[in-house]
């Protein structure tokens, strides 16, 4: 029973207290000395460690994203290097890269039809409305001293001078029929910072979007070596065959067929979104649809995740799951650039969103890119106060 100092760890407490006293005092010693050399070998383990990994940090290579363009990157790859080396059926390697770059095809054009769909019938609508909305209160408040900034479609009327101006008249606002006050009043300007604060992130959403481009560009087509054949395209991650494989080289072909296919689409995709999305939230006439409409534009963004969810066989998405990418670095040393670089992400969604929308501070009132209401005088918010205190007090 005590024949060792592994049975007698794991022994039971009566067998031990039923040991002669020698026995267990020389049991207590040994466990009492293990102990004292596993803390010591701890303590040394990590004041050799703690250096190297607070000052250069050895990056992994990367899983590519479980989505259409994940796919068809694998598949790409994959099959091109298996008929490369005439391993397996060639009818199989050629059947499955045409369905994935069909699938890639039709994520694409989906997404492209249901955005320019959403301009169409969504957005237009709603920039048609609030428009309409501002221009009646413009029209009121500044007691028909107005000038016209547009006819087409219809009449676009401001006021003359700016809330500032001697012609706007804050009494004028109970002219305005219950209708025309809530259109007013809940136009997304009226509450500056509320808005900001969604299409921030709004932004950001496409901004993380953007991002990956961004790395699955520079770790393929940037860092992977050239090669002559996809024959040396594949390694083994863990030099054991069969194992998961990292992609090592591509030739300019393959690089060509990625940037095409899966890079500039999924960039123009989302640079179009971002716009198309701030135009339609900035029209949105109701706080509460503001954060619903938020949430229904990311569908546009989820749906290359849907259809590999959906159509995608288990066998590709084991093949995906089997092949990485190199890092963007292979080291990266400890630097302020490292620890808070991403936040500079942050700042150019930020700029973004001010650019577009503009700003106000005191007299000082700049219109920005968006050209849902032109001109807009930020004459709005102080208004509405009390109409907001006394709508949506609970």
């Amino acid at each position: 029973l005590f024949g060792s100092s592994h049975h007698q760890r794991s022994a039971p407490w009566l067998g031990f207290w039923l040991a002669p006293l020698p026995v267990r005092r020389a049991t207590m010693a040994k466990e009492m000395l293990n102990y004292s050399k596993e803390g010591e070998g701890e303590e040394d383990s990590d004041e050799g460690t703690d250096v190297s990994v607070e000052t250069n940090f050895e990056w992994p290579n990367m899983e590519l994203d479980a989505d259409t363009f994940g796919l068809s990157i694998c598949s790409l790859v994959r099959d091109f290097y298996f008929l490369s080396k005439a391993k397996g059926n060639s009818v199989n390697r050629w059947c499955r890269l045409v369905t994935s770059l069909g699938l890639l095809v039709m994520c694409v054009a989906i997404q492209v039809y249901l955005l320019s769909q959403v301009k169409r019938f969504v957005s237009a609508k709603a920039v048609h409305d609030v428009r309409l909305a501002y221009d009646a209160y413009e029209r009121i408040m500044y007691d028909n001293h107005v000038t016209v900034i547009s006819t087409q479609p219809f009449e676009e009327r401001r006021g003359l001078g700016g809330k500032s101006g001697p012609h706007f008249n804050v009494s004028r606002f109970s002219d305005l029929d219950d209708d025309q006050q809530a259109a007013a009043c809940r136009i997304p300007l009226s509450q500056p910072l509320f808005f900001w604060m969604v299409l921030f992130i709004w932004t950001l959403t496409c901004t993380a979007e953007l991002r990956k481009s961004r790395d699955l560009y520079w770790s393929l087509v940037m860092n992977t070596r050239t090669t002559d054949s996809m024959a040396n395209a594949l390694e083994d991650e863990d030099d054991i065959p069969g194992g998961p494989a990292v992609i090592a080289a591509l030739t300019q072909g393959v690089k060509a067929a990625i940037t095409i296919l899966v890079v500039i689409p999924r960039v123009c995709i989302t640079f179009y979104l971002i716009w198309i999305g701030c135009r339609w939230l900035l029209a949105t006439n109701n706080f509460g649809d503001l954060i619903l409409n938020s949430v229904a534009l990311e569908f546009i963004l989820c749906l290359k995740d849907v259809l590999y969810i959906s159509l995608v066989s288990r066998r590709s998405m084991l093949d995906l799951q089997n092949t990485t990418i190199q890092p963007l670095t292979k080291t990266e040393p400890e630097s302020l650039l490292v620890f808070i670089g991403t936040v500079g992400w942050a700042a150019m969604a930020a700029g973004w969103v001010t650019a577009y929308m503009g700003f106000s501070y005191g007299d000082i009132h700049i219109n920005g890119l968006q050209q849902v209401l032109r001109d807009y005088k930020w004459d709005v918010h102080d208004v509405c106060t009390s109409w907001i205190t006394m709508r949506y007090a609970v």
